[in-house]
């Protein structure tokens, strides 16, 4: 962890900062370094140069002059001697038509002629003057030759036996112990210089890079969602002014990720509870998104591995992927599919990336199971209607055009035609009331609720039903168990419920048949159940026994007068009532019809 925060710090602009700071630093302390030395040898140089040509033109030498004469004023004249006479001072006189050195004060050339002539020659400004290319040699500062570095300047004398050149040599070495001096202070110029520098470096760039370092850090809380505190503004500079806009754009990033959050809890509620089923795929085909109606819908079949190309083939719809990446469009939107016992509406629809090129697919299924239902049973009604209408209907004017050609005058003949067509019409007049009580339940119905004993109820519908079951020779009776509390409910409803249903039994009992109506309760409902020993329901049609204008056997029905209204004005009645009707059966053994009506409680239900 330590190694990798040095790195951290070495790869920081803090570091970069210091380090640039350093290093302009010392670029500048060593030119000046530089530029100092070069400074210092020419004023050595300069000094020397100045003080021998003023002073030899002091001398006053001419070409009349010998070189004697030359050499006895450069030896003897206290003007000259001192500077070109010492340790580390010598002057040396050459033939220039010879290059011979004539005489030398230099040390150096007492004891070795040869060496001494290989060092001066390596003299720039000898060799210039030596050539012809000028008369005086001043164009180089010193002469390198390793530990016996010199500077020199070069005059070219004419006297009376010819041309001369007077090499003037001056050691180097008092000018590099100063300059070693020089170069001492300025190094130690420079470490403190550097050593500053990284201070000044450091506090200066602290002041830079540490809002860089809390917004850094605030960056990073902010990726992990946490916002926290505002960032302190130190400054009104650049810096203040990006720490505030970066604590606007904090705020501002807080309130649109909590509206975006909002939104997606919302998008997420309305998905999850919504009726229609939704399915998301991805431009590959596969599944993002599923919600729980689809699932239900889909009766958990449909898993999350499924591709769209397998799912619309499961739906015999005629889409692949591939064709719609292809097209750019959806060709056909909407489909009606019959999905194992579902019938459901599919709404296809693409959602597009920032180049509106297709990035998914979004299916919308919508359950029309029920409404479909509702259409067959719609057509079933109009056609059922139509034609319970059109029987008696024909009934009636066959009948009534016999009687008008002629059957009028037998009087027996009339007299049972016009039987027919009042039973016709008496059953057209039940057909229609029965229409009209559904209507009402349809339109909205509200109950007239009162205290009923169910007990009395039930007597008087027997009552009013013995006469036609002892016609039949039939056993009708009621049972009672224990103390049977009050209801709430609407008696004349209540009334045309029960007379429904114990007519039916009385009805499809055979002559000497038994119907039982046992009444009980439990914590919640009373519980009727009207029992006979008669024809019985065929299994399969038990559950639909309930819906209107459906008979078991048509014939039949019609013969005994029944609509196949019945059973459904009591259902309704009975889930008005907050209560149910329900039916058991066995072909052949009789049927049990019961109904549950809760117990008397305050309530008050509308339809509508």
């Amino acid at each position: 962890m330590k190694k990798t925060n040095e790195v951290n710090f070495f790869r920081s602009i803090q570091w970069r900062l210091i380090v640039i700071l350093i290093l302009i630093t010392f670029v500048l302390m060593t030119v000046v370094w530089v530029f100092l030395n070069f400074r210092v040898e020419g004023v050595f140089y300069s000094d020397f140069k100045t003080n021998i040509e003023t002073n030899y033109k002091a001398l006053g030498i001419n070409k009349n002059d010998g070189k004697r004469d030359l050499l006895y004023e450069l030896e003897n004249n206290p003007v000259i001697s001192g500077l070109i006479r010492g340790v580390d001072k010598s002057f040396t006189l050459i033939n220039k038509t010879t290059g011979e050195i004539v005489y030398s004060s230099d040390p150096l050339y007492q004891e070795d002629k040869l060496r001494f002539k290989s060092l001066i020659y390596k003299s720039e400004n000898l060799l210039s003057v030596l050539s012809g290319k000028s008369s005086t040699g001043e164009k180089q500062a010193y002469t390198r030759v390793g530990e016996d570095d010199f500077y020199d300047y070069v005059i070219t004398q004419s006297l009376d036996d010819g041309d001369y050149i007077l090499f003037f040599k001056y050691g180097r070495q008092k000018a590099l112990e100063v300059l070693n001096r020089f170069n001492q202070i300025i190094l130690i110029g420079l470490v403190s210089s550097v050593f500053a520098a990284l201070v000044i470096g450091f506090v200066l760039s602290r002041t830079i890079t540490r809002p860089i370092y809390d917004i850094m850090h605030k960056a990073e809380n902010i990726t992990d969602g946490e916002f926290g505190y505002a960032l302190e503004v130190r400054s009104n500079d650049e810096l203040g002014r990006l720490t505030q806009t970066f604590n606007f754009m904090s705020s501002r990033l807080k309130e649109m990720l909590a509206e975006v959050t909002s939104e997606k809890k919302k998008v997420e509620t309305i998905l999850n509870y919504m009726t229609d089923g939704v399915i998301a795929f991805n431009r590959y085909g596969q599944v993002i998104h599923i919600n729980p109606a689809a699932k239900h819908i889909l009766t958990n079949r449909f898993m999350d591995s499924v591709t769209f190309d397998e799912f619309m083939k499961s739906l015999d719809i005629g889409l692949d992927i591939a064709q719609i990446n292809e097209e750019q469009v959806i060709s056909t939107p909407v489909h009606k599919v019959q999905y194992q016992d579902r019938f459901l509406r599919v709404h296809l629809a693409a959602f597009t990336d920032d180049n509106n090129n297709v990035d998914g697919i979004i299916i919308v299924l919508q359950d029309i199971t029920e409404e479909h239902k509702l259409e067959k049973m719609r057509r079933e009604f109009v056609a059922n209607v139509s034609h319970e209408l059109r029987t008696p209907l024909t009934s009636v004017k066959s009948y009534t055009e016999t009687l008008l050609d002629g059957a009028l005058q037998d009087q027996s003949v009339a007299q049972h035609f016009l039987g027919v067509i009042n039973e016709e019409t008496d059953r057209m007049t039940r057909l229609v009331r029965d229409l009209l009580t559904l209507s009402q339940h349809d339109g909205g119905i509200k109950l007239n609720l009162e205290a009923i004993s169910i007990n009395d109820l039930l007597a008087s519908c027997i009552e009013r039903l013995k006469r036609e079951a002892r016609e039949k020779s039939q056993d009708l009776k009621l049972e009672v168990k224990n103390k049977i509390p009050l209801i709430d409910g609407d008696r004349h409803r209540l009334d045309q419920l029960f007379i429904n249903i114990i007519g039916n039994a009385v009805k499809y009992t055979p002559e000497k048949g038994r119907i039982t109506v046992k009444v009980n309760c439990n914590k919640e409902f009373v519980v009727i159940t009207v029992e006979d020993n008669g024809i019985g329901i065929p299994e399969q049609d038990l559950g639909r026994i309930f819906e209107r204008f459906y008979r078991v056997d048509k014939a039949r029905s019609r013969q005994l007068g029944g609509t196949g209204l019945g059973l459904a004005i009591a259902k309704e009645i009975a889930v008005l009532h907050g209560g149910n009707i329900s039916a058991k059966s066995k072909l052949g053994k009789g049927t049990q019809i019961i109904v549950e009506l809760p117990l008397r409680r305050r309530f008050q239900k509308e339809v509508s």
